[in-house]
């Protein structure tokens, strides 16, 4: 069980490596500095401790401080150094915070992100760290981790939040390592989805998590042991007239009453958008489409469906929107427009440039212009270049030198880094991870 350290107020005399960060959803990028600061805390025989914020730092979270607490069990994790990120908390000067973290805690060492920001205003970062472990008299060592890109793209809390949001559960999962998932209890519902032949699990959505796309979504859930994959419905439900946010979930293969227990629903991939239908029929005539969706690719390329569909027409087959591939609008650079399947690849059209004597001779009709028989004259002048000119070229290609290009001369902290990845720590007390994808 991990021990609960309160910010500045309870005591940890055995020497610690604090990991210092928000983790808040501890994403891939958290996982990579959670491991490499496992592997340091061990070699250096320090207990490693996390610092995270008790209710995030505002808003709906991804993980409770509960969930990531069970998460941060598989890293080794010795103390969680738990913050209220109060008004007071943001006041906290950089200085006052390091100097706050060892009044109470044995601190031999700091890892953190390359992006680190603390103390009032965001002005402590790496940098800082860097700087104040450098000063012998502080006693301690510091290493930064590189960001963690996928795609190019920095993985973030904020990302993975508005990925959650807009129904792109899967790169949401991707990210985090995990599927997303939501605890609740299962409520009393009305009993109509068990009239139509699919008894549901109905759990109030938790109000301090990141609420998902409203809509149809593929899941699986573990109960007694055995785990069930499912279709739930996340959002109002206006087939009977009900505003309220509700998760209800249809377990295929489940007939066990689930009232007053507390389940995990993981969310797999997300399938349509909410309709309103006729009838209970046309609705359980849908269920069983979305039944074979579970753990399809996020189907998001249309536009959810009109919320009163036409009396004869089933809700699958209402008109959707144009997808979104078609909206790119024509001035897009051709490098994106690649992407298209219906389009030529722009990519293998642009990546062979034209040469200029190749463009001399194109005829925008498709027609090209039959080529001028040469003068005497000019018969003679080049039968001179080509006896005298060739010997003459050899000796220019042989005096040019190519052009090169130089890259940046590494900084002097590139070789602590390579020290430190046997677990040395430099004379100095800081060092930067040399590896490319940490966060």
């Amino acid at each position: 069980m991990l021990e609960i350290v309160n910010y500045n107020r309870d005591e940890y005399n055995f020497p610690a490596l604090i990991v210092l960060g928000c983790f808040d959803a501890i994403h891939i990028g958290h996982a990579e500095l959670l491991k490499k600061a496992k592997l340091q805390a061990k070699i250096n025989g320090l207990d490693m401790g996390v610092m995270m914020f008790a209710e995030g730092k505002g808003g709906r979270q991804i993980f409770t401080f509960e969930e990531r607490l069970a998460l941060l069990e598989q890293y080794k994790t010795k103390f969680v150094l738990k913050i209220d990120y109060t008004e007071d908390f943001k006041k906290t000067t950089a200085a006052e915070f390091l100097s706050n973290l060892e009044e109470h805690i044995n601190v031999k060492a700091y890892m953190s992100g390359k992006d680190f920001r603390f103390g009032a205003g965001a002005k402590g970062k790496s940098s800082t760290l860097k700087n104040y472990a450098e000063d012998e008299e502080n006693g301690v060592w510091y290493m930064s981790v590189k960001d963690v890109a996928v795609d190019g793209e920095k993985v973030s809390t904020t990302l993975i939040k508005q990925y959650i949001e807009s129904g792109m559960i899967q790169k949401a999962n991707a990210l985090l390592g995990r599927e997303y998932f939501v605890c609740g209890e299962v409520n009393k519902g009305h009993g109509r989805g068990r009239t139509l032949g699919f008894p549901t699990a109905n759990i109030v959505y938790p109000s301090d998590k990141v609420q998902v796309k409203p809509g149809v979504y593929g899941v699986e859930a573990e109960i007694d042991g055995t785990v069930y994959k499912g279709v739930a419905n996340c959002g109002p439900r206006p087939t009977f007239g009900e505003d309220a946010v509700v998760l209800e979930v249809f377990f295929e293969g489940l007939s066990e009453d689930l009232y007053g227990k507390t389940i995990k629903v993981k969310f797999l991939n997300y399938i349509r958008g909410i309709v309103k239908f006729n009838s209970a029929e046309e609705l359980s005539a849908q269920i069983m489409r979305d039944k074979d969706m579970v753990g399809a690719p996020d189907n998001l390329s249309q536009d959810e469906p009109s919320e009163e569909p036409a009396a004869s027409q089933p809700a699958a087959e209402e008109a959707p929107a144009e997808p979104a591939a078609a909206e790119i609008p024509a001035e897009e650079p051709a490098t994106e427009q690649a992407d298209e399947p219906a389009a030529e690849p722009a990519a293998e059209e642009t990546s062979q440039p034209v040469s200029a004597e190749e463009d001399d001779v194109c005829d925008p009709e498709g027609i090209a212009e039959p080529a001028e028989e040469p003068t005497e004259e000019q018969k003679i002048v080049s039968l001179v270049e080509e006896v005298f000119g060739g010997e003459h070229a050899d000796d220019e290609a042989e005096g040019d030198e190519p052009e090169m290009i130089f890259e940046d001369e590494p900084e002097e902290d590139d070789a602590a880094e390579e020290e430190t990845e046997d677990g040395a720590v430099p004379a100095d007390g800081s060092a930067e991870e040399n590896t490319q994808n940490n966060d």
